[in-house]
């Protein structure tokens, strides 16, 4: 930013200089000081002219690297001549600085671009590598700037093919100083493979010419090394955008998938970035490498995770959709914060673009506004109420199962936001009774339940600070309950009251305008005012081209059926997502001591019923007498004690569980926990999931700490009653989390290989 023309006629003074130690210095000066929009450049065209001309290369060299650096559109065109010339010298060198300048003059100057075509071709030809890699260069400026030269250099991939050949598998004669990590000139080599590349393209009888070689760039090239990764990469950009054979391909993804393997995080996002660009290729060889892919979703570096995404969601289509939806889920569960909210996005995305049914659209929604309802977007919840309300098959089912996860939980704002609409505008089909279980008994749901609950929301928004967004949308749906429940008028009328005194000023006047149309005046045309919202014109995320799917309620909470009474805990029954996370477990949480308090419903699972499936009951603090007399017919082998289990072992963490089966016919497990680390593990909490048919019960662990080098210091004891009466096998998901060295700690596990009758 400081001011340099006071040295500026310095250098040219030096750069006039007979003397070579000042003239290369006034030329780095100039190179320096100077750009090609100084005027004062323009007085040093002639200078550089006659160091063309002297018989010393390296003057010649300065003149030129400074013409290829700061040369403006004047000079250029002024000094092309003298560049052309210099490109026939029989000194290398000079041969080498004058193709890198004219592929400046190529940039700089338009009609003047096919002035260096007919000394491109012995360029190409040449031996020397330096000459070579310029040639290379200069050719590939000349067909950015001009694509249409592409066909008239065809002609010269033959020596490319042979170039690179020598380089992969002989190398060149005394190429040894061109020896970097075992291969020879890794440079050259990329430019070759780069120059290729724009052949090859949409050329298939270019792309034959090349293919044998770059098969044998992909084999022969040693990957142990950046060097060679180098190359590897180039050829495989090259592959895959050239017209070339599948097997090819196959090779190329395959060398990428290797890349994902690797430790240094910078191959890794090479390779993530590139598979994003090549995703559409082979889908079905990127399905290979899904697995690594999604492992990359974990990776500590923040770059490579939102890579991985990107590939991710790519990789998903119409066949693999409930797999891969699996899998973004249960990242779900342990990602950042800061980064939930892209990861929604995508999910939601695909959920929209590729869901099979409208029925699996809506189940998978919920799923995500259970998981990460405080980063769904406006946009995503405004599609999912079109999606919802263009289904009048699945009004009932949806209202229902929001309910019992609002019941559930209140701190997922999306969850709370769109359950709060769809109880506004379907509720009588909530109230109305119709509804029923999967045996086929009425789901009940009283009116007073419902305000209820909207007076929970009122009381606890999700999110504080926009707790008047979320008050305008419970206004709203007081309003329209006015008519689905007419019993609680008044109920209504005082829950409006509320509002008519806020500061929010579009909640006040929400407030009052709808206390003025429970006036008498309104009464006959209330019902059409508060008719069910119109479904919009516009695009409702493709739900009017799918099917719709079952409608029918597969689980519900106990509490729900048989005569109307308070609906009680368990309301995650109702999320049952088998179809989305293939699995068929339910979660049971416990306290784990200290100030942990036990949840009286055993709803506390929370996230991990998410993860495994919500399906199933959740389990309560106490075992339900009901079972105990029926289990007591398949009693069997009371207090039976079997051979303690390894459950889990990672990371210095060892679970033991010492199963015992009851007179009662159920099954008593005490899990017992060691850490061998010389570091405790603090914040312990242990948290298990079975499947639908079992029923499991909790009771808080001992401790929360796991002191160093001990074993079975700390325990928890679970019931479970397998209502299949052992036809089918026991078998538990785990997720244990812990702080260890100041350092949050999450793991996944599965126990199985119980007793059989267990």
């Amino acid at each position: 930013g400081y001011p340099t023309h006071f040295g500026q006629m310095e250098c040219l003074k030096l750069i006039a200089s007979s003397k070579f130690p000042e003239k290369r210095v006034g030329y780095l000066g100039l190179t320096q000081l100077l750009d090609e929009n100084t005027e004062v450049l323009m007085l040093v065209t002639n200078s550089i002219k006659n160091d063309m001309a002297n018989d010393n290369q390296y003057v010649n060299g300065l003149a030129l690297c400074a013409l290829g650096n700061i040369g403006s559109n004047e000079m250029c065109r002024a000094l092309a001549r003298e560049v052309e010339n210099m490109m026939a010298s029989p000194n290398p060198y000079i041969r080498k600085k004058a193709a890198l300048c004219a592929m400046r003059i190529v940039r700089k100057v338009d009609e003047i671009e096919d002035k260096f075509n007919n000394k491109i071709g012995n360029l190409l030809e040449d031996r020397n590598h330096g000459v070579l890699l310029a040639g290379c260069s200069l050719l590939t400026a000349l067909l950015e700037v001009n694509p249409s030269y592409i066909k008239e250099f065809r002609r010269y991939i033959p020596a490319l093919v042979r170039a690179l050949r020598n380089m992969v598998t002989s190398g060149y004669t005394n190429a040894a100083e061109y020896d970097i990590a075992g291969i020879t000139d890794p440079f050259l080599q990329a430019k070759v493979l780069r120059l290729l590349r724009l052949f090859g393209e949409k050329n298939a009888d270019a792309s034959d010419e090349m293919n044998d070689l770059l098969a044998q760039v992909a084999t022969n090239t040693e990957g142990t090394k950046n060097t060679g990764n180098s190359i590897l990469y180039e050829c495989v950009l090259t592959i895959m955008s050239i017209d070339a054979e599948s097997g090819l391909r196959v090779l190329g993804i395959n060398i990428l998938g290797r890349f994902l393997l690797s430790r240094d995080n910078n191959i890794r996002y090479v390779a993530l970035a590139t598979l994003q660009r090549v995703v559409n290729v082979d889908q079905q060889v990127m399905q290979r490498h899904r697995n690594t892919i999604i492992d990359c979703l974990k990776d500590p570096d923040i770059s490579i995770r939102k890579r991985a995404l990107d590939v991710t969601y790519s990789l998903v289509d119409e066949a693999n959709i409930k797999s891969m939806t699996k899998e973004l889920l249960n990242y779900l569960l342990v990602a950042e914060a800061d980064f939930k909210e892209e990861l929604c996005s995508k999910i939601c995305m695909a959920v929209e673009k590729f869901s099979p049914n409208r029925r699996w659209q809506i189940d998978t929604l919920i799923k995500v506004m259970c998981l990460g309802g405080n980063y769904v977007k406006e946009a995503q919840r405004e599609k999912f109420c079109r999606v919802v309300a263009a289904t009048p098959e699945l009004h009932s089912y949806t209202v229902i199962k929001l309910y019992f996860n609002m019941k559930e939980s209140l701190s997922q704002e999306a969850l709370v936001h769109v359950g709060v609409w769809c109880l506004g505008e379907f509720g009588d089909h909530l109230v109305s009774g119709k509804a029923v279980g999967p045996d086929n008994q009425p789901i009940r749901v009283t009116p007073g339940d419902v305000l209820d609950l909207l007076y929970d929301v009122v009381r606890k928004p999700p999110t504080a600070e926009r707790a008047a967004g979320t008050h305008c949308l419970v206004t709203a749906a007081l309003i329209k309950l006015v008519t689905r429940c007419p019993s609680e008028f008044e109920k209504i009328r005082k829950l409006l009251r509320r509002f008519d005194c806020s500061l929010h000023v579009d909640l006040q006047q929400r407030s009052c305008e709808f206390l003025e149309i429970l006036g008498a005046d309104w009464d006959s045309h209330r019902p059409g005012i508060l008719d069910r919202m119109p479904v919009p014109e516009k695009e409702i995320g493709g739900a009017e081209t799918r099917d719709i799917g079952d409608a029918s309620i597969d689980e519900v909470p106990r509490a729900s059926r048989g005569p109307v009474g308070p609906v009680g805990g368990g309301g995650k029954d109702l999320l049952d997502l088998n179809d989305l996370l293939d699995g068929q477990a339910a979660p049971a949480t416990g306290g784990t001591g200290g100030t942990a308090a036990y949840p009286a419903t055993g709803g506390g699972g929370g996230d991990l019923l998410d993860l495994l499936d919500g399906g199933a009951p959740a389990a309560p603090s106490q075992a339900p007498a009901p079972a105990e007399g029926f289990m007591d017919i398949f009693g069997g082998a009371g207090g039976a004690e079997a051979p303690t289990m390894v459950a889990f072992e990672k990371n210095g963490l060892k679970v033991t569980f010492h199963p015992r089966k009851d007179a009662d016919g159920s099954v008593t497990v005490l899990a017992k926990f060691s850490n061998s680390l010389n570091v405790p593990m603090t914040n312990f909490v242990f948290e298990a999931a079975v499947p639908k048919f079992v029923t499991l019960t909790m009771q808080p662990a001992t401790g929360q700490i796991l002191p160093p080098n001990t074993a079975d210091l700390v325990t928890q004891s679970m019931s479970c009653v397998n209502s299949s009466n052992g036809e089918k096998a026991l078998i538990m998901k785990l997720r244990i989390g812990y702080v260890c060295n100041g350092a949050p700690v999450q793991e996944m596990g599965q126990v199985g290989g119980f007793p059989a009758g267990y």
